[in-house]
């Protein structure tokens, strides 16, 4: 029994090489790797999400180590979020309650601006597909990624507040010019829209002695 259990435990490893085997060339440094499984139609997948030559992509791996799907280069560097009191840069969770989890990452794309992407899947292709970020009160600002242009660490500059509400930390432009705030982007009817802007009240001044 003992030696079919390091036989299973060798020929996991085995297999596991396999699937990342493609991601590094000879001559070159491992690339990073972070590995979460999904469940899609009751088959357990991998979201493998990897940073080489300062790009980061994800793609999902099937059980036997085959590619189903790959995304583009979505930026340079890993970035945190916070979702569920949990501060993590890759997720999988079901935010819409059709019971299959989308894809969550977030990335550098800037000096100081970072992103996140929410991907859902499409089971008529098959595949992923990154949802919208929109605006109510712009219609025609559109993309398919929510954009952060003020850093803060641990994951505070984008929260989920809950599972269909994302909180964004960002510049505000007033009369007076761009101040920090809050955008709050709502997930409804497949696509994250943003219905409310918050600014951060300054700091009170110091008293001076």
């Amino acid at each position: 029994m003992r030696k079919l259990t390091v036989l299973l435990s060798a020929l996991a490893i085995v297999a596991s090489t396999a699937a990342y085997a493609d991601l590094a060339q000879p001559g070159e440094f491992t690339p990073d790797i972070l590995d979460k499984p999904i469940v899609i139609n009751g088959e357990t997948m991998h979201v493998v999400r990897t940073i080489d030559k300062n790009n980061l992509d994800i793609k999902v791996l099937t059980k036997d180590g085959k590619e189903m799907w790959r995304s583009i280069a979505l930026g340079m560097q890993a970035w945190n979020f916070k979702m569920n009191d949990n501060v993590t840069s890759l997720e999988c969770e079901d935010l819409d309650g059709d019971k299959i989890p989308e894809i969550i990452t977030a990335t550098t794309i800037g000096d100081v601006q970072s992103a996140m992407y929410v991907f859902k899947f499409d089971p008529k292709e098959n595949n992923f597909k990154a949802i919208n970020f929109g605006y109510k009160d712009y219609p025609d600002m559109v993309r398919d990624f929510m954009v952060s242009d003020i850093p803060a660490a641990e994951g505070a500059n984008m929260v989920f507040t809950d599972k269909t509400t994302v909180r964004t930390l960002g510049k505000i432009y007033t009369e007076n010019g761009a101040v920090p705030g809050f955008y709050y982007f709502e997930l409804k009817d497949g696509e994250f829209t943003c219905n409310k802007q918050e600014v951060i009240p300054p700091a009170p001044a110091e008293e001076k002695k």
